[in-house]
């Protein structure tokens, strides 16, 4: 039961990582599209140009969130709601709180996954190097992993697919809901295609997080699991 919960959990975490990494993007990004650039680009054909703009002056994101597996018959599965923040270049905070209330934190160093009705947090080391969605943060390596393609534009919102260029065992392929230069939804299709639905409400970019918000301690008394035998950084 716990090596199934923590799978689970370990699939949210890195379609989370997606949407963190596409929207709260390093400072130093490679390749970035100049304002004069831009205006010379068809920003409703051109995937490069829609996250550059998402991606400007962006440092941080707070919102609230609505989780779901979309079903072949565009019925939604297994609905969470809660809500998230993020911070630049590689920090979160995802807060399940209905139905069941679970907490999930990456300081840049581990990610910390706390169930309180199991009196359990599984700890597992961040590496950005061994994910490959934490390239997107950069406009070079993106365009060296991922297929990135314009698929359709409609009532303001830009519809852009990432698909790998290898093989990869947990994405198949994001599409990403951007309007207002924010993401409003992401989509994420696993190899058995199945597809995992966030949509997010009430975002504000570059709020003030309170301090500690992604620092994580385990309470007193709970068992701490290393996942796959890692040592998490203390």
């Amino acid at each position: 039961m716990i090596d199934l919960k923590f799978m689970i959990h370990m699939k949210q975490i890195i379609i989370l990582l997606v949407l963190m990494t596409q929207s709260v993007a390093a400072q130093n990004s490679g390749n970035k599209v100049s304002e004069a650039e831009q205006k010379h680009v068809d920003r409703n054909t051109n995937p490069q140009a829609i996250l550059a703009e998402l991606r400007a002056d962006l440092s941080g994101l707070q919102a609230e969130f609505t989780q779901y597996e979309l079903l072949e018959n565009n019925q939604k599965s297994d609905i969470n709601t809660g809500q998230v923040y993020m911070q630049s270049p590689a920090q979160f905070r995802w807060q399940y709180q209905q139905p069941v209330e679970q907490l999930i934190v990456a300081d840049g160093e581990n990610v910390w996954i706390y169930d309180e009705d199991l009196e359990q947090v599984t700890v597992k080391i961040q590496d950005n190097q061994l994910n490959p969605i934490y390239v997107i943060i950069n406009d070079e390596m993106s365009q060296q992993h991922y297929e990135l393609k314009h698929e359709s534009h409609n009532d303001g919102t830009d519809w852009v697919s990432l698909t790998p260029k290898q093989p990869n065992d947990e994405v198949k392929t994001v599409w990403l809901a951007v309007a207002d230069n924010l993401v409003k939804q992401i989509k994420v299709e696993n190899q058995f295609e199945q597809t995992m639905v966030f949509e997010f409400n009430d975002i504000k970019r570059n709020p003030e997080f309170t301090e500690g918000l992604f620092q994580f301690v385990p309470p007193e008394g709970v068992d701490v699991i290393r996942a796959m035998n890692q040592n998490p950084t203390e």
